[in-house]
């Protein structure tokens, strides 16, 4: 019997794999070039971007299979690869639908030779930016070259256990940015943001500390740090607790050394795939606290979740057609618009707020008949796949599971408790705050709207809510030649209060309170 993974490519290029043992098919795929690129769920079974054709006999298949592919798929040995072990197999491998990276035109062809590179690294994106006495000289953002190997912070961690994956793991993104830079030119200094466990596994240290509780953090960052022979060595701002880690040290740092510059008491929440929140009640008086929130609010592990770029639905309108969508547009020459469409994080925001204000969707979370004859008209499209109700959003196949709706829940749950527990902490209303600010990339673009129709706000904070973008890259910027900058980020661990909210003892049941699309004080 052959013991190899046999891969027919859709380009005709033949690839024989030896299966790698405790990694799955998509894993064993994406450490062999497949997958590069693409917004996987890495896991879940819901995005479907990484589906094969089994020309072997192909394994039973899962229930997440059965949602997300049709009959005739399935029997034509269609499977989800993530969800089947790296056994002996023939497959075949289909053109992959990616993220096409962007990178800004604001450059020459020649470029001084005294850059510096600023780094954001997220769980699921990676922002950079060349920079020459803080202006940015070129700037480009992609998916973290990493996430088929976990999509969120807990399953990146438990394939970086072992030291010689944690090494994989660190090379994806030291290799990237030695790519970059050879695009572009030489740097003598470089700042790297991102939260601990991510800066962790760059450093290649041990992660036992981040992976289980009691939760420790293996190094205090605000050191440099030499990742591999050919970077300078990169600056890592201090982390502030296990989950409060650099990019918000950077972000603190943004929203103090650049305009506007933020007013106490302000709540600072960076929404990503671990929400991290701060609450500032002055200068010199911080508390902290962090929530797992994953990666639906970045396109990924939806069931038609995409990031942001050309091609994806970022928001909708009701009119009597139905949904209209708003389509993120080309920007230029070279970037198209992806093969099938998706939708966003705040797309699927955007969906959801329309949906409860036509009554298409309750607070709880469950489709209702409409309130209108616009939405009655949209509520008839509800069908039953496999027992699951889905929404058929009436474009280009897209479709709304209720486990899509629940996700978006879980994240408005996890949002809501991290907001009215630091304030609680510090005997403070929502109306006692001067700012609620937004950094990360749904800070960038959600509409502030549809943040009050879903909960995740109350509706008294909606005037004093602003979107400050991508501040962990902003303070990087800023760390890369500004030593006061430097000093004050040196000194936000001792002003910092950490507010553990999972320890606690209510911590499940004020969660399920907030499992709701309205805001639970």
């Amino acid at each position: 019997m052959d013991k190899k993974i046999t891969v027919r490519c859709h380009e005709g290029t033949i690839m024989e794999i030896a299966p790698a043992s405790g990694l799955n098919m998509a894993q064993t795929l994406f450490l062999n070039g497949a997958f590069q690129g693409v917004p996987l769920c890495s896991g879940m079974g819901r995005c479907g971007l990484c589906k094969v054709r089994f020309e072997s006999t192909p394994p039973q298949p899962r229930k997440e299979e059965l949602l997300k592919l049709s009959v005739s798929e399935i029997e034509s040995g269609w499977r989800l690869s993530c969800l089947h072990p790296a056994t002996p197999a023939k497959i075949f491998l289909p053109e992959p639908e990616r993220v096409v990276p962007r990178v800004s035109d604001k450059f020459s062809s020649k470029l001084p030779e005294n850059l510096a590179l600023a780094v954001d690294l997220g769980t699921t994106g990676l922002h950079w930016a060349f920079t020459l006495n803080g202006e940015i000289i070129k700037s480009g953002q992609e998916l973290n070259p990493q996430i088929g190997l976990g999509s969120e912070v807990m399953s990146r961690l438990a394939f970086a256990a072992k030291p010689e994956q944690r090494k994989i793991l660190s090379e994806l993104v030291t290799e990237r940015l030695k790519a970059i830079i050879s695009e572009t030119g030489p740097i003598n200094k470089l700042v790297i943001s991102g939260n601990p466990s991510m800066t962790t596994i760059l450093a290649q240290e041990n992660v036992e500390g981040l992976s289980r509780a009691p939760y420790s953090l293996p190094g205090k960052g605000g050191e440099l740090v030499k990742l591999d022979a050919k970077l300078p060595e990169a600056y890592i701002p201090p982390h502030l607790a296990p989950f409060v880690g650099a990019d918000i040290t950077a972000g603190i740092v943004a929203l103090n050394f650049s305009e506007p510059e933020a007013q106490p008491p302000y709540l600072f929440a960076d929404l990503g795939t671990n929400g991290e929140f701060v609450l500032c009640l002055s200068e010199d008086e911080y508390i902290v606290c962090s929530v797992p929130m994953g990666p639906a609010l970045e396109g990924v592990g939806m069931s038609n979740g995409r990031t942001a770029g050309p091609g994806a639905v970022s928001g909708f309108n009701l009119n009597p057609l139905g949904l209209a969508p708003s389509v993120i547009k080309t920007e230029n020459s070279r970037q198209n618009q992806t093969s099938r469409p998706g939708i966003t994080g705040t797309g699927y925001l955007s969906l959801c707020g329309l949906l409860l204000k036509s009554g298409v969707l309750n607070r709880e979370g469950q489709f209702g008949p409409g309130n209108t004859p616009f939405a009655a008209k949209l509520a008839s499209r509800l069908k039953e796949i496999n027992g699951t109700p889905v929404l058929d959003l009436g474009y280009e196949g897209l479709v709304l599971p209720a486990q899509d709706v629940e996700e978006i829940l879980k994240v408005k749950a996890a949002f809501n408790l991290a907001m009215s527990a630091l304030l609680a902490e510090a005997g403070l209303a929502p109306s006692d705050l001067k700012e609620l600010i937004l950094g990360g990339a749904m800070g960038q673009h959600v509409n502030i709207n549809d943040l009050v129709a879903t909960g995740f706000i109350p509706a008294q904070n909606a005037t004093i809510t602003r979107a400050a973008g991508n501040t962990s890259l902003t303070g990087s910027i800023i760390l890369t030649h500004n030593q006061e900058a430097r000093d004050f980020a040196a000194g936000l661990p001792a002003r910092s209060k950490v507010l553990e909210l999972a320890g606690s003892s209510d911590f499940g049941q004020k969660y399920l309170e907030r499992m709701i699309f309205k805001y639970v004080y």
